[in-house]
């Protein structure tokens, strides 16, 4: 409880020292508030201009393109339009095209009028949606508008041409490359060709190379061998057969049950049906008495050539075989045949020889021929890869060209045109001057404290109790008290008068500003400039 009273004992005697020192709240006041008003009354109305436009990102061709066209991202390369809008040769271009830098003779002028236009105008992005505004304030409303409209046809015509810019630059790009591979590919072609027609007698096509090569082709010289024996051997043993059967006919007048007819098969088909007939049924079924008599005739048919194949080999000579009758023709047939397959083997055995003798004879040159042909297969394919991918990226190029010349992938729409103003902006000088009201009598306030507590007053017995540490025993009022009191009357009235004008001077310049009425601005700057100068005249 005693703090609290001691806080508040502190608090009303910081507003008693305010209250004795009030003289530098009038002096504060009458030196901030005219002044200040007299100047923002003096500054010049400003016009502002503001235009607001879309970009629409959406285009149907994106989808339809993707994977068959370069794409860019139309959203990031806004947004950096958006970020280096407002960049120098932007600025100066701006102030070109808006005649203001008809106005500027000097480079410090010309500088200047830089800084105010990236100062003054306001460009901002809402984010996804993709919606920019532009601001700006000048005291001319045309040229406010201008200025927009400016910046607008610059934002535009920057995003639009970047990207056909950047495409004419990746083409010639893509171009001179392609100019430079072509050159590349059709020297490590001529090298490739020159080399080959040169090593032609020793270079292998084969994917194992001329070591595989060579163990393939000992591979099929074995094979050819195998199969000449193969041969030989099949056609020994029809020498064999008909020789047998040569010396069966001059003996025995009949040839070996082992020589095939044209009815061995119809035969032996009928015994497999004659048994699994008789596994049914009995010898006297009539499918049985059927069968056996087909087998009779046909074996009747068989033994009759055979016996005609007989003649025919008793008739021949004994080297030959019979031409006479299917058997003998067959068996003719079959060892002519063996005598040509014995006859093409052989020539592929000779030349699968020369070929592996022949790349004997060079397997010191082999490896070294082989290793350079490997370099300039492997140049001459790196080159042609990027050759064709360069190709493919001209053409992915080229068909979003295409793409852009007929459908654009952002499309800029206008919300709000930039329109000349009717009415001032700015200065907000209500704001203006209530904030000069405050600050003169926030300055008076401070400077009293502040002279208070550097030559404080004692106001209290407690508080000269508190400040010397002796108790006090009486306090004895002034002699001439009365006298004292109208003093301090008078200066109360001069202080609610100069609070009063000064308050009445705040309504004067409000409704003025209300009302829409402008001070001369000669006359102003005239008396601003006289009242500073005696300003400093006194201090």
């Amino acid at each position: 409880m005693d703090n609290i009273q001691q806080t508040l004992d502190d608090i009303l005697g910081y507003l008693k020292g305010i209250w004795i020192k009030k003289r530098f709240i009038i002096v504060c006041t009458w030196l901030v508030c005219p002044i200040a008003w007299l100047y923002v009354a003096n500054m010049q109305d400003v016009y502002q201009s503001s235009a607001k436009v879309f970009a629409d990102t959406r285009s149907i061709l994106q989808p339809l393109l993707r994977g068959l066209a370069l794409q860019t991202n139309i959203d990031q390369e806004l947004q950096l339009m958006a970020k280096t809008l407002l960049s120098r040769p932007n600025l100066e271009k701006i102030a070109r095209n808006t005649d203001l830098d008809i106005t500027v003779t000097t480079p410090e002028q010309h500088e200047a009028l830089i800084n105010m236009l990236k100062q003054d105008i306001n460009f901002k992005a809402s984010g996804r949606e993709n919606i920019y505004t532009i601001d700006f304030e000048h005291k001319d409303p045309q040229i406010a508008k201008r200025v927009v409209e400016e910046t607008l046809t610059l934002f535009v015509e920057s995003t639009l041409g970047s990207n056909r810019q950047d495409s004419d630059t990746a083409n010639k790009f893509l171009d001179s490359q392609i100019a430079e591979y072509e050159k590349r590919l059709s020297a490590a072609e001529l090298r490739l060709s020159d080399f080959k027609r040169k090593h032609n007698d020793v270079l292998v096509q084969s994917t194992g190379g001329v070591y595989g090569q060579l163990s393939s082709l000992k591979t099929q010289l074995e094979t050819n061998e195998l199969q000449i024996q193969e041969a030989e051997s099949r056609l020994a043993q029809l020498k064999t057969a008909l020789n047998s059967a040569n010396d069966s006919v001059s003996s025995t007048g009949s040839v070996s049950s082992a020589i095939e007819t044209q009815y061995d098969n119809r035969i032996s088909s009928l015994n497999q049906q004659l048994d699994e007939l008789l596994i049914r049924y009995t010898d006297k079924h009539p499918d049985v008495v059927e069968t056996r008599a087909m087998l009779q005739t046909l074996e009747k048919l068989r033994n009759q050539e055979i016996q005609s194949y007989q003649k025919a080999l008793s008739n021949s000579p004994q080297d030959a075989p019979a031409v006479q009758g299917r058997v003998g023709e067959e068996m003719a047939i079959a060892m002519q045949n063996i005598k040509n397959e014995l006859a093409s083997l052989k020539v592929r055995r000779d030349s699968y020889i020369d070929k592996i003798k022949s790349l004997e004879s060079k397997m010191d040159l082999i490896p070294q021929i082989e290793a350079e042909m490997a370099g300039l297969n492997r140049d001459y394919g790196i080159t042609k890869s990027k050759y064709d991918e360069l190709l493919s990226r001209r053409e992915a190029m080229q068909m979003s060209q295409q793409a852009d010349l007929q459908s654009d992938d952002v499309q800029f729409r206008v919300i709000e045109a930039p329109r000349k103003a009717l009415k001032p902006s700015g200065p907000n000088r209500m704001l203006l001057n209530v904030a000069i009201l405050v600050i003169g009598f926030g300055a008076g306030i401070g400077i009293a404290f502040l002279v208070s507590q550097i030559q404080p007053v004692v106001l209290r017995a407690s508080q000269l109790t508190r400040i010397t540490g002796h108790p006090v025993f009486g306090t004895i009022s002034h002699v001439d008290i009365k006298k004292l009191k109208q003093v301090e009357n008078k200066k109360l009235m001069v202080f609610w008068v100069s609070n009063i004008l000064i308050l009445i001077g705040f309504a004067g310049f409000v409704l003025l500003d209300m009302m829409g009425y402008r001070l001369n601005s000669e006359f102003m700057t005239k008396i601003f400039s006289a009242v500073t100068a005696q300003v400093r005249s006194i201090f």
